[in-house]
């Protein structure tokens, strides 16, 4: 089902049109669970359920939506708005076309997983935030800004393109290292249909606090 979702939200993906309804997702981290042993009818042990003393501190997953997308080779700035999905399984398009759009269905950028984020790319001579995305190489810093300010930097490490209709493997899977994929529109421009033949997909590692 989840491939059948990101396949259509990628037709849509960076197109003309008017966002919809946008389904609003949770999900919370599971508890702590502090574990005991019975060794008698009168005593409890403690289980060693802990880490080592000397293991080092594990940074916490964050959860704060992000709020601010920074791309300095592109000159980009901007604000990053959550979208859906419609009720034909398309993601809805960012309000402000000049803004991002993190598709909420996806993790928390540095969070584990896959966080998506889409941009239009414009039309012919007319480029939007991501008309320059193609020009990201390998190594390029891209920082996301979430709304409990904390910054999280991701490093490109890869571009393709797929046809429109079609998801990379493994997008927007809630497992797995962080990572962030950016998408927009690429290809052949239809003059009559307003919309490309190619998504352009952009992988980034994550790398830590900014």
């Amino acid at each position: 089902m989840l491939a059948l979702l990101l396949a259509a939200a990628l037709v849509s993906s960076a197109r003309d049109g008017v966002p919809s309804d946008r389904p609003s997702d949770a999900i919370a981290p599971p508890p702590s669970v502090v574990a005991f042993t019975q060794v008698s009818s009168k005593r409890l042990i403690r289980a060693n359920t802990e880490p080592p003393a000397d293991a080092p501190p594990q940074a916490p997953i964050p959860t704060a939506p992000p709020v601010q997308l920074l791309i300095a080779s592109m000159d980009v700035h901007r604000p990053v708005e959550a979208v859906g999905v419609n009720r034909f399984g398309a993601m809805n398009l960012p309000l402000n076309w000049w803004n991002a759009g993190w598709y909420k269905g996806s993790p928390v950028p540095g969070a584990p997983g896959d966080a998506v984020i889409e941009g239009h790319a414009g039309y012919p001579d007319q480029p939007l935030i991501f008309g320059k995305l193609a020009t990201l190489h390998p190594g390029d810093r891209i920082v996301v800004v979430l709304s409990d300010g904390s910054r999280r930097l991701f490093v490109v490490a890869s571009k393709a393109t797929v046809p429109a209709g079609s998801a990379p493997p493994g997008m927007a899977e809630p497992y797995g290292p962080p990572r962030l994929t950016l998408i927009t529109c690429t290809g052949h421009f239809d003059k009559n249909r307003y919309s490309y033949s190619e998504r352009l997909v952009v992988e980034a590692s994550y790398a830590g606090l900014a």
